[in-house]
């Protein structure tokens, strides 16, 4: 199969292949769901082992406290913002868990959580907003965080998607009303890899007195992101994590809240972590840490923590702005190719719009990776949907031999 007229940029970035030692055991198209481990995360989780045989619970002191430090401050340099402005979480559901538990005063029109919301300088009005809107088209750990608030009143609004690919922004801005606390959606849609206009929903939020919250995962390490700027154009709560794009592997996840609302947005959801003075053990009082370690919880993952700073240490190297150039131009090819073969796409064909997933329509897509799967081709699957994924490490040949073997498996009833 040839593809005309589609040229990859960064091809100097296929160095890195040889750092990803799984890719040479099989045609790996799959990163939306989990990045391919670098030999720098192993070599990261050997440091931890070696110092939890070596130390034992001392390893706290002298590696793992300074560790969390370092992962917060290399979440923010990606960012654009301090790592004081970082919480760590074990998953997204965790830091979604706990900024839904500081909004909870919103939906009750809790007069405290209003004031300081005001003070803050959100309109925030002076009754309580029960709805929480959220798209067809998001993860579901972003709704079912409001779904299960429903005992609360909180009422969950799912706007419909009308071309299966993104939702307008016309369409949040005929459902938001005074009666919104939040829009909680995706930067990046894990479905489409469409990308949404986050300023623009931050504005009507904002305007009609809601707040935003983002989830990120699609889009961090893929995505050149600066939280540091636009005011409230901004949103007030982002959530991602390390399992894709940031090729740290799971159990590490992390988020920002706007600074501004740190003591507007008080969590209830907490743990030793969160507390200003974690080490005096004080189990009369409640202290949240003045900065952004009042929204975490727990003891965090450390070997996770590890593998996470392998990732990154990639990512940092290479830089985002590069990443993006080279998966938006595979994911082109991709769209090409498919194209040419006569298979049914569900991608947006503009490049400065999608992230690194292009979809391909399949009625029963299980059946249609299993067989890749055999052929030691990996890729993932939806509702409806194969999900291929190129990253920055695949090849052209690679993108071109995936889309071929669809050829040969999609049943012809199932082309465009």
């Amino acid at each position: 199969m040839t593809v005309a007229g589609v040229g990859v940029r960064q091809p100097d970035l296929l160095r890195y292949r040889a750092e990803f030692p799984g890719l040479a055991r099989s045609t790996y198209l799959n990163t939306c769901s989990l990045g391919a481990l670098s030999d720098r995360s192993r070599a990261h989780l050997e440091r931890f082992l070696g110092q939890w045989e070596s130390l034992g619970a001392r390893a706290w002191y002298r590696h793992w406290l300074p560790e969390l430090a370092l992962l917060r401050e290399e979440y923010g340099a990606l960012l654009g913002v301090p790592g004081t402005q970082i919480g760590l979480a074990p998953n997204v559901s965790g830091a979604l868990a706990t900024i839904a538990s500081a909004i909870d005063g919103v939906h009750r029109g809790d007069d405290a959580t209003l004031g300081r919301l005001r003070a803050a300088g959100l309109p925030a009005g002076g009754r309580a907003r029960t709805r929480v809107i959220t798209t067809a088209l998001d993860f579901p750990t972003v709704g079912h965080q409001w779904l299960a608030r429903a005992p609360l009143g909180v009422e969950v609004v799912v706007l419909p998607s009308p071309d299966g690919l993104t939702v307008p922004l016309t369409a949040f801005e005929a459902a938001v009303d005074e009666r919104t606390a939040l829009i909680a959606t995706g930067q990046v849609y894990f479905t489409t890899g469409a990308i949404q206009d986050v300023a623009g929903l931050a504005r009507l939020a904002h305007e009609r007195g809601a707040l935003l919250v983002i989830d990120a995962y699609q889009a961090t390490g893929l995505l050149p992101t600066d939280l540091a700027t636009g005011g409230t154009d901004r949103p007030d709560a982002y959530v991602s994590g390390t399992l894709k794009w940031l090729f740290g592997g799971p159990g590490n996840a992390f988020l920002w809240v706007r600074p501004d609302l740190f003591e507007a947005l008080v969590p209830s959801t907490t743990g030793w972590f969160s507390s200003s003075r974690q080490f005096a053990f004080d189990v009369a009082s409640l202290d949240l840490a003045a900065d952004a370690r009042r929204y975490e919880l727990g003891t965090p993952s450390i070997p996770s923590t590890f593998v996470a700073r392998g990732g990154l240490e990639v990512v940092r190297e290479i830089g985002v702005e590069r990443i993006r150039e080279r998966t938006v131009d595979l994911g082109t090819l991709a769209i090409a190719a498919a194209d040419d073969a006569g298979l049914r796409i569900r991608a947006v064909r503009d490049e400065a719009m999608r992230a690194g997933i292009v979809a391909v329509e399949v009625p029963e897509p299980r059946p249609v990776v299993d067989a890749l799967a055999a052929r030691k081709i990996i890729v993932d699957y939806r509702p409806g949907i194969i999900r291929l994924s190129p990253a920055f490490y695949n090849s052209e040949d690679e993108v071109r031999l995936v889309v071929a073997a669809l050829d040969e498996i999609v049943p012809g009833t199932d082309r465009a």
